[in-house]
């Protein structure tokens, strides 16, 4: 498929307008946001009332101050304490979950039930048993569900697939991932009772973004959980090592009791290695061509050959420098409207959802 401005063509139609596009381009999608926290009044609200494909219909908010808030900011189409009072009074085309994760799974079911698809922040639920029964409701109803997971589309990714596939760095065998700072966390997402901690929390974003940069689901699952700088009872250290399906070592770190910062990415392969510098946004890959190695004879024996340690061959080491800047940020309201408003397939199928659920699940259990 390509895509050339607002217009979506796809090949071997001799680029003639796909009547999907026109459907894309004039539908408005009317929707609804429930909850005006962080993530609401930071992202989605500022997304929807700035892209002409879709309008803000309603906001859904307990809080009185925050309601009057987005009111005079954003001037949304009606204002509601509860969902109930939303319900009563208009129908949405699309619903956007951005409340605590504990309220996700009845807001996502109470939508469906009420003839709306959802567009829901992440995690989707508290545990794979209530992502199960969201699943089997979206079926039942023939509804669309798709979950936010904003790091599929930025430029860091985008970098990284065109590292995986360029093949420069041979066999991939470690994806090692680390997000570190010192946070001494006191809001609702501290404590446990409320989904909160940073497996939940962070660890969606970066297992979905492990998984759909590796391209293959994982299989073996070990993980430690660690409460440190918190001032809950929720997770701010996770530590996990994972294997894929493919082979691949996925080495994950979340800690938020870091006094030092730890080297964001680095990836290996049998010819080569890629490191990331946070500072310039930029990748420096080390590589080899194996072709280029010099022929060295296997000593099987247990005498070594002049009594040295290795071979003693020079590696000829290559450079390479990938930056970020490179490749631009996908707009996820974009694909939301491709997916809500036309039929293209979700950016983020459900499936995929399902895998990271399971992934979160295997971890806690891991963890005990």
């Amino acid at each position: 498929m390509l895509k050339k401005g607002n217009t979506i063509t796809y090949s071997g139609r001799n680029n003639r307008k796909d009547t999907m596009a026109s459907k894309i381009n004039s539908a408005v999608l009317k929707t609804a946001v429930l909850g005006l926290g962080r993530i609401a009044w930071h992202f989605h609200i500022p997304q929807i009332t700035s892209n002409p494909g879709f309008e803000l219909s309603a906001v859904v908010e307990p809080l009185p101050e925050r309601l009057r808030e987005a009111a005079e900011k954003f001037n949304p189409g009606a204002c509601f304490a509860t969902c109930e009072e939303m319900y009563a009074k208009q129908k949405p085309d699309l619903v956007v979950v951005a409340s605590p994760t504990r309220f996700h799974r009845e807001q996502v079911l109470q939508a469906f039930k009420n003839g709306c698809d959802v567009f829901c922040d992440k995690p989707l639920s508290l545990s794979l048993e209530e992502t199960d029964e969201i699943i089997e409701a979206m079926h039942k109803s023939g509804r669309k569900l798709m979950v936010y997971q904003p790091h599929r589309v930025t430029a860091e990714a985008s970098a990284i697939k065109a590292i995986l596939s360029g093949g420069l760095l041979g066999k991939i065998y470690l994806i090692r991932h680390s997000v570190t700072n010192f946070n001494r966390r006191s809001d609702w997402q501290a404590f446990r009772k409320n989904g909160g901690g940073m497996l939940n929390n962070y660890g969606a974003h970066f297992i979905d973004q492990l998984l759909y940069l590796n391209q293959s689901s994982f299989r073996k699952i070990s993980c430690e959980l660690r409460a440190v700088a918190t001032l809950g009872d929720a997770d701010d250290v996770v530590k996990a090592v994972i294997t894929a399906e493919n082979g691949v070592i996925v080495d994950l770190d979340i800690n938020m009791a870091a006094a030092h910062d730890m080297s964001p990415w680095y990836i290996a392969g049998s010819c080569g290695a890629a490191v990331f510098d946070s500072e310039r946004k930029e990748w420096n890959l080390r590589y080899f061509e194996p072709a280029e190695l010099e022929q060295i004879n296997l000593q099987e024996g247990l005498a070594a050959a002049n009594r040295a340690y290795g071979s003693g061959e020079k590696i000829p080491w290559k450079t390479k420098v990938i930056a970020n800047k490179d490749f631009p940020d996908i707009d996820f309201y974009e694909k939301c409207r491709e997916y809500f408003a036309g039929g293209h397939p979700p950016f983020v199928p459900v499936s995929e959802t399902r895998e990271v659920m399971r992934v979160i699940s295997e971890c806690r259990q891991d963890a005990g």
